[in-house]
């Protein structure tokens, strides 16, 4: 709070030694912002209630000469309030007097004490949500990353980080910047579709399992002749972001299991709220699996992508060649079958699916016709 100040008694005092305002001053500001973030009110109101602070005797109101003198103090007072970023809503109505509050969200701006690493660590954050080729100019003989396709949070968090950024003081918002457009850690995170446009349909999704809503929706499949499939009776439990792409996880009363549901195919116009509440003690059943892994690739880390795995023992074997190996069965848990398949193919010939049995059946045909596409 710097400069001067014209306190009650009309003559303009600097701030002096203290470096602050005039005690009384300060706290008449100060009650006058409390009362004017819990009301709306008149200034009569203001007076009513802060008549010590201004200087008022309550019999003293109807005074023209005390009224004057009042509200030059208030309106200095509103102006300093201003002068500081808070926003101030005056409302005039007919042959009323004008109300005054002030706007939620509004005043002066607090600063954040980052260290230089936090400054940094906030650019890395910024450029998961941020397009690189955005900031930097375009080489040909260095390219940078291509364009990414935008998650449905990326703009929301750009903009968030970018508040918290412009609080900095102007050395570390420079140290900020120069990090931003030329970035030594390309760290994206991108996804294999756009979802930007899919974030109302993330939106009234939220909503319903808010409300515990069941939601009915039309559904593009890839697999069917139909253009889209109506499904309805639908539990939604919650979004996730799985190799790329965003799925509802959902229940479906219709297949009597839980579903994942790509958000990018599920016509956003479709998405309703139904009558029926979700049942939310209904719980995924994980499905048990186990399998041999090459004893290399296990010393190297497992999958995370596995909810729980367990080793339960390691044999060495004679490869093709004659060669020694080790492998190592695994015991894991899943929530999809289809997910088990896709992962355990990522390892090749250095992974076999032992059970259960049915889902070894499903490897094996899967390898029989990828084996026909090479004879």
């Amino acid at each position: 709070m710097s400069g001067s100040y014209v306190f009650d008694d009309g003559m303009e005092r600097g701030e002096g030694n203290s470096g602050g305002l005039k005690h009384e001053s300060a706290e008449r500001i100060f009650r006058l912002l409390q009362f004017l973030l819990a009301n709306e009110c008149t200034r009569k109101d203001v007076f009513e209630h802060l008549a010590f602070h201004y200087r008022i005797d309550r019999s003293e109101l109807a005074d023209d000469a005390v009224s004057r003198r009042a509200n030059r103090m208030f309106e200095r007072d509103i102006k300093f309030l201003e002068d500081q970023g808070f926003e101030i809503k005056k409302v005039r109505g007919k042959a009323r007097p004008a109300r005054y509050s002030i706007v939620k969200g509004s005043g002066p701006r607090a600063a954040f004490l980052f260290t230089e690493a936090e400054v940094d660590s906030l650019a890395l954050l910024h450029t998961i949500f941020a397009d690189p080729n955005h900031y930097t100019q375009a080489d040909s003989q260095q390219p940078l990353p291509l364009q990414p396709p935008r998650n449905p949070f990326s703009e929301e968090m750009q903009a968030l980080i970018e508040k918290f950024v412009s609080t900095l003081p102007p050395e570390q918002q420079a140290r900020f910047e120069r990090n931003v457009r030329k970035p030594f850690v390309y760290f994206n995170l991108s996804t294999v579709a756009d979802y930007l446009p899919y974030r109302p349909t993330v939106d009234t999704i939220v909503q319903a399992i808010l409300h515990r809503q069941q939601i009915q929706f039309d559904y593009m499949p890839t697999h069917r002749k139909q253009n889209v499939i109506r499904h309805e009776h639908i539990d939604p439990y919650y979004i996730t972001y799985m190799e790329g792409h965003f799925y509802l996880i959902a229940y479906s009363h219709k297949m009597a299991s839980f579903l994942e549901y790509r958000l990018d195919r599920i016509k956003a116009e479709s998405v309703q709220e139904a009558p029926d509440m979700i049942d939310v003690e209904r719980r995924r059943r994980p499905v048990e699996f186990r399998f041999w892994i090459d004893g290399n690739i296990a010393r190297r880390g497992l999958s995370q992508r596995w909810l729980t795995q367990t080793l339960e023992r390691e044999e060495a074997y004679l490869d093709e060649q004659g060669r020694e190996r080790r492998r190592v069965l695994v015991h894991a848990t899943a929530y999809n079958e289809w997910r088990i398949l896709q992962q355990l193919l990522k390892y090749g010939d250095k992974a076999e699916l032992v059970e259960p049995a049915h889902l070894r059946e499903q490897m094996k045909q899967t390898v029989r016709r990828m084996l026909s596409l090479y004879e």
